[in-house]
């Protein structure tokens, strides 16, 4: 039996609970608003209720937008639970000053603090009402941004390569005021995957040393990836 066979069902998610604190969570926690959008245009941020994993896809729709802020939508994911927020300090918006993301902010990519790439074939500055916005990651994880389900390339690879949860965002940003989630679900990797990527995480550096030590089923394990 393939390892995937043993893979848990796809779950549906909504809004994270922690939120930036100028939005409004209804329907469900699948619409989020950024309120006093005419005074403010950052503190905007909604993140998944669950992490990523395994094949994810999060989607929103534009359902209200506004003139006279530069700037609109930001999507991406982060190696941080939300839960870190709690108490503390909340991103008021998504820039390169972030660690740990990918960030989709107009037609740029931005990769942690470093790094700023040329992304996609569609500014975020120009979507209008009604346009779909959303992230997919496969099983392998690779990330890729998608406007009207139409990829943009992929933007990443190996997301799921560390021990940190996932999470995608969204930005609710300048001209950006509200967004209801149109797909959101996490198809998520077999308890044995799981084991599999938590024993080759620690034996990356030394499997060649140690395989003579190992029995041989688990070795076969290791291999049938």
């Amino acid at each position: 039996m393939n390892s995937e066979d043993l893979s848990p069902p796809s779950t549906q998610f909504t809004f994270h609970r922690i939120h930036g604190s100028r939005i409004r969570l209804s329907n469900n926690s699948k619409t989020a608003t950024r309120l006093e959008a005419a005074k403010f245009y950052d503190n905007g941020v909604v993140y998944s209720a669950l992490p990523l994993s395994g094949h994810a896809k999060f989607v929103v729709q534009a359902q209200e937008l506004a003139e006279g802020w530069s700037g609109s939508f930001k999507i991406g994911v982060i190696l941080i639970s939300p839960e870190v927020f709690k108490d503390g300090f909340q991103p008021p918006r998504y820039s390169p000053a972030m660690p740990h993301s990918w960030v989709w902010s107009s037609l740029s990519l931005h990769v942690g603090q470093d790094l700023k790439i040329s992304y996609g074939s569609v500014n975020l500055e120009d979507l209008k009402k009604g346009d779909k916005l959303g992230m997919e990651i496969t099983r392998e994880g690779t990330l890729q941004f998608l406007v009207n389900d139409r990829s943009q390339g992929a933007a990443a690879a190996n997301v799921y390569a560390t021990d940190k949860l996932v999470y995608g965002f969204v930005d609710h940003y300048g001209q950006a005021i509200t967004s209801t989630i149109a797909e959101a679900f996490v198809n998520p990797f077999s308890l044995q995957h799981l084991c599999k990527r938590k024993i080759l995480t620690g034996l990356t550096n030394n499997m060649a040393k140690l395989e003579q030590y190992l029995p041989g089923p688990l070795i076969a394990f290791l291999a049938d990836t």
